[in-house]
């Protein structure tokens, strides 16, 4: 009897083992089929979402690219021109060309116009020559006018120099046996000096000099110390207007610090005769005050005019 309770107890125990095993495996079947379930409709969903996104995305490209081109394809929006299409556009640049050439010529006739008045006007202007000191003075009482047609005509005539045989024809022969009229009424400033320098109040410095600085008061006239025909007219930073007579043989005056010149370039002067006047001093000058600038030269070699003058 006990050992069929034994036998009994074992076949439950095995019956309850399997049951288990069955129901175990059973479980995890299901939980798998459970999760595979779950893992598909998570991979469906996702690949649902994407392509509601993409055609979503596809949507608004197409959207946006027919919002751009008016709802044109592709090849609209980036249109191959053809030759057709290539002869129109370069008909229609002529035609803009043309009326913008055609909007130019009235400026160009008016600029015509305009030139034609000024030619007019020209001809009716006065030649500066006949012009008086007074009236080149103006209001003011100077010649600055003349200051500037005089520089005008020495740079036109720069660098002209007189021949021998038009100074031999004008009678223009000095030598060294003959001697200088006073240039100009005064005293001697500072002496030539080219042995060593010498001093210049303004530039508060010692240098070189080439010519006489004769102390005159502005106003008082300059002459001609010797016959001879007037090389140049120019006007310089140290000298203001300056003048250079050649006297012949190789023999040169340059007079500086001038104004209201009597006389122009290629004149023929005689001894004594009006040059101009002396003017008020160059910023060189100021210390030493008005003065007349008088230097000589033989062969462009620096002389000393006291040597010669009477």
């Amino acid at each position: 009897m006990d050992e069929v309770n034994d036998m009994n107890k074992r076949d439950f125990k095995n019956f309850i083992t399997r049951r288990s095993s069955i129901w175990t495996l059973s479980l995890c079947i299901t939980g798998i089929l459970v999760l595979g379930g779950i893992a598909a409709l998570n991979g469906a969903r996702r690949t649902k979402d994407g392509e509601v996104q993409t055609e979503t995305e596809l949507g608004q490209v197409a959207y946006l690219g027919e919002d751009a081109a008016g709802g044109a394809n592709d090849d609209e929006l980036f249109p191959t021109l053809n030759k057709d299409d290539e002869e129109d556009m370069a008909q229609a640049s002529g035609s803009v060309v043309e009326e913008d050439a055609s909007m130019t010529n009235p400026v160009t006739d008016n600029a015509a116009e305009s030139a034609g008045t000024d030619n007019a006007v020209d001809d009716n202007t006065e030649p500066a020559d006949s012009l008086t000191d007074e009236e080149m003075a103006g209001t003011n009482g100077t010649v600055d006018n003349e200051v500037s047609d005089t520089q005008d005509a020495a740079e036109a005539a720069s660098g002209n120099t007189i021949s021998e045989q038009a100074l031999i024809d004008a009678g223009v022969n000095f030598t060294e046996q003959e001697s200088l009229l006073w240039p100009a009424a005064g005293t001697i400033l500072i002496d030539y000096s080219m042995d060593g320098t010498v001093y210049f109040p303004t530039l508060d410095q010692y240098k070189y000099n080439p010519a006489l600085i004769i102390s005159s008061e502005a106003g008082n006239q300059v002459l001609a110390a010797a016959k001879g025909i007037v090389e140049t007219i120019r006007v310089e930073d140290e000298t203001g207007i300056t003048l250079v007579l050649n006297i012949g043989n190789g023999y040169k005056l340059t007079y500086g610090q001038l104004k209201e010149l009597a006389v122009a370039e290629g004149d023929v002067v005689d001894a004594g005769a009006l040059l101009g006047y002396v003017s008020e001093p160059t910023k060189y000058y100021t210390v030493e005050g008005s003065n007349l600038y008088f230097g000589m030269t033989q062969n462009d070699v620096a002389v000393d005019p006291v040597l010669y003058l009477e």
